[in-house]
């Protein structure tokens, strides 16, 4: 027994590396894949509602995509993965909410920026098994959706991804805080600050609905920029963008605050915390 054991986890290493090899071009060693990666999937062999969470850059996506290659082997479960960003309001809606609530708006990211009802719908679409499920996608480089949709015929788990995820709503003397020229220069009166934590509300309808709660928690913030612009060079295959990076770093203002906020109360309610160092390496994982 001990030696099919000692098989069958040789064999789940092996495709671990592989897999993570595949998906973020890493070549990790064994010795950091037990200890870390292995660890993690051990403890989601049974779980039906994954809900994982992480800033820009921080590994949620692809440990979601490990998971349900991993499940899918080793389990024979039908897994489905759905992004937050795939349910990013069209240009067109966004643009109508930045002209009735805050200009801010028009910019995708925060809570509100999502299709919040399309989203519910889709989730409960799945846990109640109503396939085929037409789940939408969106489209970075043109930032909106895409006409075309992906087709799920079945899942057995749910794993359910984005920055934001299980994020509750900030308090006010947090949300009042200046953190950035974003928020001193564009949202004076807290219009944008106050209308995203209203959404936040409403958003906990759907965390509530997932049971098993991963979280990458960044050591910095300024770690997150680097993260940022690293994915984004890598996407456009070029080494070095200074025009990007200014941009970058305007844009994950937008997320500062409510991440941060994360940062602060996750850790005290999720079930996996995996911190990670400036290099995006796991430094520490706590299971509870």
């Amino acid at each position: 027994m001990n030696q099919l054991s000692g098989v069958k986890k040789k064999d789940e290493l092996i495709f671990i590396k592989k897999t993570l090899k595949k998906i973020t071009n890493q070549d990790l060693d064994i010795e950091y894949i037990e200890k870390n990666y292995l660890k993690i999937l051990f403890k989601l062999k049974f779980k039906k509602k994954i809900m994982v969470a992480g800033s820009q850059g921080s590994g949620k996506s692809s440990l979601s995509k490990l998971i349900k290659l991993y499940l899918e082997k080793f389990y024979n479960k039908s897994v489905v993965i759905i992004s937050m960003d795939d349910f990013y309001l069209s240009k067109k809606q966004r643009t109508q909410l930045s002209k009735n609530i805050h200009p801010l708006f028009l910019t995708r990211g925060a809570p509100g920026t999502h299709d919040f009802e399309l989203l519910n719908r889709k989730i409960m679409q799945i846990f109640d098994k109503e396939f085929p499920v037409y789940l939408p996608i969106f489209d970075k480089v043109t930032d909106t959706r895409k006409r075309t949709y992906r087709k799920v015929l079945k899942g057995d788990v749910i794993i359910f991804e984005g920055w934001c995820a299980g994020a509750q709503p900030v308090n006010q003397n947090y949300l009042q805080k200046n953190f950035n020229n974003l928020e001193k220069y564009k949202d004076k009166n807290f219009i944008w600050r106050n209308s995203y934590n209203e959404y936040l509300n409403e958003y906990q309808k759907i965390f509530s609905q997932f049971n098993y709660f991963i979280y990458f928690q960044f050591n910095q913030w300024c770690h997150v920029l680097d993260w940022k612009y690293k994915q984004e060079l890598e996407l456009r295959d070029k080494k070095n963008d200074l025009a990007l990076k200014k941009y970058l770093k305007e844009f994950i203002q937008y997320y500062e605050k409510v991440s941060k906020w994360m940062h602060l109360k996750v850790p005290k309610y999720c079930n996996i915390l995996i911190k990670l160092n400036a290099h995006q390496k796991i430094k520490s994982i706590k299971l509870k």
